[in-house]
């Protein structure tokens, strides 16, 4: 591993003698500096960075090198502090028009798992909410400014087929972009959630002096794990998620289990559990723990998820590559071959947008969406070489050399 990547996981883990010791050990190779601030800001853990590294002796690491973290991660506590004040005022918004909306992921989740919300970032605020409140829910936001990002039939479109992925708001002036989610748009579940025994789970917190409704810690971490395998776990920063909530929450882990194996989706949530004391150092019971290990397809998703973060190979590339992941991440063969076939060929707001079919012809979106994602993604047949030894940049010439990598997107 790259020791740069190494440094940057490294620092995602409880502090102890042994991670210290592999922190200085790291420190003292003369790292490309450069290439650690891209990495944590690829896979967004450097809040996280800037808290560890705070507490390293000034031997270690040098002043500039901190600023440098620092500032990274100065407008992202700025930037959470308005998201955390949005949340509330868009759950009291709900609240107040009789909508059971509950955030998920976001300042909610930050609370819960970090109890800073400098530490987590975030590009959009997600609410979960039934189907059937999504009329209700649009022709609110629209009345206080939020600009649909789909066509007004979108938003009935649960009701009578299949719903998009998910749907989303543009702000105006200075609000943030809401994602709305429902039972019908979670898609990558292998059975449908029931949001009446999740909201039968959720907890009452207070934040910000309000209390607001949210998930409890076992629903979180099967919804974190699902949502990361949905992405390939791309990024570091979901596996932290994981770790921390581990940390932060008294986890019943035989209801974890329960609740996942109704769902029928016992081995994505080991993949993510795996992942997170693997790389992050979540502590989990010996029984999972072993379950894990245990698990061949378990191990071999993980492979491909460290060959991913290492660039020898990307697990999202190439609709091959694709469908090898999403199969072996489901409990059983048939049970994944069924949702990858309802995942090909169920048209999303992207196939839609594409190409808009009357409704007599919506039944050729089956064709049409296998041909976009195999435009999109390609066979994926060419393995990628392990990157070659490159000459160390002069000080001056690294920024331009190691340019943060973009992110694609997974659709």
């Amino acid at each position: 591993m790259r020791p740069e990547l190494e440094l940057v996981i490294c620092s995602t883990r409880p502090k102890s003698p042994d991670t210290d010791s592999l922190l200085h050990a790291l420190l003292s190779q003369g790292l490309n500096w450069s290439q650690v601030l891209a990495c944590a800001n690829e896979h967004k853990v450097g809040p996280v960075l800037q808290e560890r590294f705070a507490t390293l002796d000034e031997s270690w690491i040098a002043p500039e090198q901190k600023e440098q973290l620092a500032e990274l991660t100065r407008d992202l506590g700025k930037n959470n502090l308005a998201d955390m004040g949005e949340m509330l005022w868009l759950d009291a918004l709900f609240e107040t028009a009789g909508i059971p909306a509950i955030p998920f992921k976001g300042p909610a989740f930050a609370w819960l798992a970090y109890k800073n919300f400098a530490q987590r970032s975030s590009v959009d605020l997600d609410f979960v909410l039934p189907q059937r409140c999504i009329p209700a829910a649009t022709a609110l936001l629209q009345a206080h400014g939020y600009t649909p990002d789909f066509s007004p039939a979108e938003a009935h479109a649960g009701e009578r087929g299949p719903a998009p992925g998910q749907y989303a708001f543009a702000p105006s002036g200075r609000r943030r972009y809401v994602e709305l989610h429902t039972e019908r748009t979670l898609r990558y579940f292998s059975r449908p959630i029931d949001l009446d025994e999740l909201s039968a789970r959720a907890l009452r917190v207070k934040i910000g002096g309000r209390e607001i409704t949210v998930f409890s810690a076992e629903d979180l971490l099967v919804m974190l794990c699902v949502h990361g395998g949905k992405h390939f776990w791309e990024r570091l920063s979901w596996i932290v998620d994981i770790a921390q909530l581990i940390r932060a929450r008294e986890i019943e882990w035989e209801k974890l289990l329960s609740i996942a194996a109704k769902l029928e989706s016992v081995r994505a949530l080991l993949l993510g559990l795996y992942l997170a004391h693997e790389l992050s150092g979540a502590e989990l019971p010996a029984p999972v723990l072993e379950r894990a290990r245990a698990d061949a397809n378990v191990r071999w998703l993980a492979r491909k998820v460290l060959d991913q973060y290492e660039g020898i190979s990307d697990p999202s590339a190439g609709i091959i590559r694709r469908a090898a992941f999403r199969l072996r991440s489901c409990d059983r063969f048939g049970l994944g071959l069924r949702q990858l076939m309802r995942l090909s060929l169920s048209p999303t707001e992207s196939d839609r947008d594409l190409v808009r079919l009357p409704r007599f012809l919506s039944p050729l979106y089956i064709v049409l969406r296998p041909m976009r994602l195999l435009g999109k993604y390609g066979l994926g047949l060419i393995r990628k070489p392990e990157p070659a030894a490159k000459k160390e940049p002069e000080p001056h010439d690294r920024e331009a050399a190691n340019p943060p990598r973009a992110r694609k997107a997974s659709g």
